[in-house]
């Protein structure tokens, strides 16, 4: 087997190479290849689609996007680490919240909080049990330990994920507009490297994660975090980036040095020359190869201005930190990719070939799906939901996480399904919230998604601003993926172009598949909201004999405009948007958070994602139904009465105990 095969590029994307490159490759070059025109890395499947959004004025071609609030930028962005979390779920998870972080960071904006979307198989399996257990402690022991909160997220169970767990991270982060860092080199420059020493884990991580996942593959492909390196890298990146003579910035996530470098030659349209040998590392019989692709953690890449002056200030700024750094190449005019190792010439590429891979074109075939009916009586349709562990608390989860450090958390993930933070800089709220949702047609799925996303943000008070996304598909070799995949970013444009809502970042994650089991399209939406009248953030509790109405929603943004105006005259306690478990799974949850419950009749109790509104008020409602009021001790509806304790017990203990 020739070098490209085992490094896992197919004859015909070599025979595009060498198009390309006009020439065979060498076998330094060929490990060069085989990462930048991976999946994970040149996006070769998607990047034909997913660059036609809804944007508003943002920053194209960087490693997060962002809204604006007033003078500052809110960056975010959303990254998938499946393979590594199926092969070394607590290394995998912890990495994962590393080089989301990481995103934010390289632009210069203070990570402020985190965010997560997990998917697992079937609680009734051991090794779901394993993969919760690990990926939590992953999550919480880094997030916590790099002091950002986690303030909100989703738990997703279904069997299609028993080998195959999706964990999907976000990251926000703040910095005022004129202070932020680019991507793009400058020529003249030098290239510095900062943070910890290059090893040789996270191995073809790339290559890794660019095709069906092996369950024997190495672990040498995982990465290893080091949160506490992680938040000294944090610091001094911050105060790093304020330096004038720092002319750009990139995070070391897939590929590592050959990415970054490569990259910031690319959109900064210079040559780069890399010298292998000043790099600082774990062991001095390292490869050349293996200096370029690992993925070892909590490093940074920058360009500086050639003087003595600068790297003394970035000497003092590493020293105050205790980090390691080296000046490991520089940057000139032209477009030429150059490594060096010991005054070997080891490769000499144009970097534009190296960074524009071959692009597929994909089929679309819209595929009519059957309409599924089951007749259920309504105490039926209830027993099923309270047993459904989709509906019960996630408490055990994201109790895990620390959600108020930093001191900026308003309301968390305990009280609510979206996390609010107040921005001191900017007098004002962001709501942030992950929403995935599942159907057999991929379109219906990503509609839901967003308008639930958008409705939940609504019944808190807040605009729906921005959105990033995560892309969890399997093989996109398979027609039936590609026309998945296609028709649900399509109908995701469809919906940011409708409601001017613009999509500034995103992640695609392909080959979600292990021998004869593959994942269901899963649309993971990250939503950031803003509000600015604080007013309409209210923290009222509900009461035994408060009201319960719907306002039916017959215009989306009508309807907004009634809830704004019912928040902050307060004349309602709580509006509640109306989720996968219909009206009265949406009531459910928010009642026995209080320790109450509640007496309705209505309709359509366990129809999901309606358009209507739930309001909880002490006062009368004009133009809304009212549809029953709090209670103690029941649950009452449609001729069914509970008692409230033991629906709250399955409700509330149900996973610790499966867990157990």
């Amino acid at each position: 087997m020739k070098l490209y095969q085992r490094l896992n590029i197919s004859d015909f994307l070599y025979q595009k190479i060498v198009e390309k490159l006009k020439r065979e490759p060498n076998d330094f070059e060929t490990y060069l290849f085989s990462a930048m025109h991976s999946e994970h890395c040149g996006y070769m499947h998607s990047k034909k689609y997913i660059n036609d959004f809804y944007k508003e004025n943002n920053y194209e071609n960087e490693n997060s996007g962002c809204i604006r609030i007033k003078d500052y930028c809110i960056f975010f962005k959303m990254e998938s680490h499946n393979h590594p979390c199926a092969i070394e779920p607590y290394q995998g998870s912890m990495t994962g919240i590393g080089g989301i972080v990481r995103d934010v960071l390289s632009l210069g904006a203070k990570p402020i909080a985190l965010s997560n979307s997990l998917k697992f198989g079937s609680l009734d399996k051991l090794k779901t049990k394993y993969y919760i257990d690990e990926i939590t402690r992953g999550i919480s022991d880094y997030g916590n330990s790099i002091g950002v909160p986690t303030i909100t997220g989703e738990t997703i169970f279904d069997k299609r994920f028993n080998n195959l767990p999706i964990v999907n991270v976000l990251t926000l982060g703040i910095i005022k507009e004129e202070d932020i860092k680019l991507s793009s080199a400058k020529e003249d420059n030098l290239i510095v490297l900062l943070g910890s020493k290059t090893g040789v884990d996270g191995l073809n991580g790339a290559s890794f994660a660019s095709g069906v996942l092996d369950e024997n593959a190495s672990r040498q492909s995982v990465q290893i975090g080091d949160p506490y390196t992680k938040k000294r890298l944090i610091d001094a990146v911050l105060e790093i980036n304020k330096l004038k003579e720092i002319t750009a910035c990139q995070d070391l996530g897939a590929s590592g040095i050959l990415s970054s470098t490569s990259e910031m030659a690319y959109k900064g349209n210079c040559t780069v020359e890399l010298y292998l040998e000043k790099v600082h590392t774990q062991i001095d019989s390292i490869k050349p190869e293996e200096i370029m692709l690992s993925e070892s953690q909590e490093r940074m890449a920058f360009t500086i201005e050639n003087n003595v002056k600068a790297i003394e200030k970035f000497d003092k700024i590493a020293k105050k930190y205790e980090l390691d750094y080296s000046v490991i190449g520089k940057t000139q005019k032209g477009h030429d990719y150059k490594v060096y190792y010991n005054n070997k010439l080891l490769c000499s590429l144009d970097v534009r070939v190296l960074c524009e891979p071959y692009l597929f074109d994909l089929e679309k075939k819209e595929i009519k799906t059957p309409q599924l009916f089951t007749k259920k009586s309504s105490l039926e349709k209830f027993l099923s939901m309270i047993n459904d562990d989709n509906f019960s608390s996630k408490e055990f989860i994201y109790s895990q996480f620390d959600q108020e450090v930093q001191g900026r958390t308003s309301f968390s993930q305990k009280e609510n399904s979206i996390g609010i933070l107040y921005l001191k800089e900017t007098e004002s709220f962001i709501g942030l919230l992950n929403q995935t949702t599942f159907d057999i047609n991929p379109k219906k799925a990503v509609y839901n998604a967003f308008m639930s996303s958008y409705r939940k943000l609504v019944s808190f008070g807040f605009e729906l601003k921005g959105i990033t996304n995560c892309l969890n598909f399997a093989n996109p070799e398979n027609l039936s993926v590609q026309s998945d995949f296609r028709i649900a970013v399509d109908e995701l444009k469809r919906l940011s172009f409708l409601y001017k809502v613009p999509v500034v970042s995103g992640n695609v994650s392909f080959y979600n598949e292990i021998k004869d089991e593959k994942i269901p399209p899963a649309v993971t939406l990250g939503c950031v909201g803003v509000c600015e009248n604080k007013n309409r953030i209210i923290k009222s509790k509900i009461n035994k004999n408060d009201k319960i109405y719907i306002l039916k929603n017959h215009d989306e943004i009508k309807s907004k405009e009634i809830i704004f105006n019912l928040l902050e005259n307060k004349k309602v306690k709580k509006v509640i948007s109306i989720g996968q478990f219909g009206l009265i799974g949406s009531l459910l949850k928010e009642t026995l958070f209080y320790n109450l419950g509640f007496k309705i009749s209505y309709k359509n109790y366990f129809e999901p994602y309606q358009k209507d509104y739930i309001l909880i008020t002490a006062n009368e409602i004009e133009n809304a139904i009212l549809i029953g009021e709090i209670v103690d001790d029941k649950i009452i509806f449609d001729n069914n009465t509970f008692e409230k304790e033991k629906i709250k017990n399955i409700y509330f203990n149900k996973l610790t105990e499966k867990m157990k």
